[in-house]
């Protein structure tokens, strides 16, 4: 039995029961493995030669486009020093992840699906403390204050992207008029009012990337 910690990341490597040659595999308390064949010291190598994988490919959000689609997971990364999109992917703080899921390819530029979160977003989800659901991202918890790294760096995105004198410009208010199995809500378009953004400004788009006829205005 292997209990220890990696770049941040919590590992215990445990005895699969009636199995010798098995382990289970936990990191961040989420068990990746019930049967993993070989002994503690090859699952703890194991685990060590993915995480520098993740770490030298960018990290959250970024090892997803360079290694396609993987790595996703926030139980890949150290606690507190990530955010969690509502994709349920892990992110730099004030970052977005680009893995194929979450970015909307466009002959005017690649988009991430979903915006970086505001610094009172919970800390280990995107959700506020006033609408906070406990199993969004199943995985249940309660709202937990952001920690000063993800609370500046999603400020300084913030910061970043906001000038003086530059009013933020009005978007589609367009919604889609019926309900949609698998939506909480109506479909609402992303894009800005005259379309000049969208890859055909006929249609409205989600951020799911649902679309429907635009009516002539």
């Amino acid at each position: 039995m292997i209990r220890t910690t990696y770049r941040g990341r919590p590992i215990k490597v445990l005895a699969a029961r009636g199995k010798p040659r098995q382990r289970k595999l936990i990191i961040n308390g989420y068990t990746l493995h019930h049967g993993w064949q070989g002994d503690d010291a090859q699952a703890l190598d194991w685990f060590r030669q993915i995480i520098d994988l993740i770490e030298s490919n960018g990290g959250a959000g970024m090892v997803a486009m360079l290694i396609p689609g993987q790595y996703t997971a926030p139980h890949w990364y150290e606690p507190g020093t990530i955010d969690v999109n509502p994709a349920g992917h892990a992110t730099h703080p004030g970052g977005v992840c680009a893995c194929t899921l979450c970015v909307i390819s466009d002959p005017c530029g690649d988009k991430a699906r979903y915006a970086p979160l505001h610094p009172d977003a919970c800390q280990h989800c995107w959700q506020f403390a006033h609408d906070h659901r406990h199993n969004a991202n199943f995985n249940s918890h309660f709202y937990t204050e952001p920690t000063p790294t993800q609370r500046a760096a999603r400020q300084a995105v913030i910061d970043a992207n906001c000038f003086e004198g530059d009013p933020d410009e009005a978007t589609c208010d367009a919604v889609y008029p019926e309900k949609l199995s698998g939506y909480l809500s109506r479909p609402q378009c992303l894009y800005f009012a005259d379309h000049r953004d969208a890859s055909n400004p006929d249609f409205h788009y989600d951020h799911r990337g649902f679309r429907w006829l635009r009516k002539a205005a």
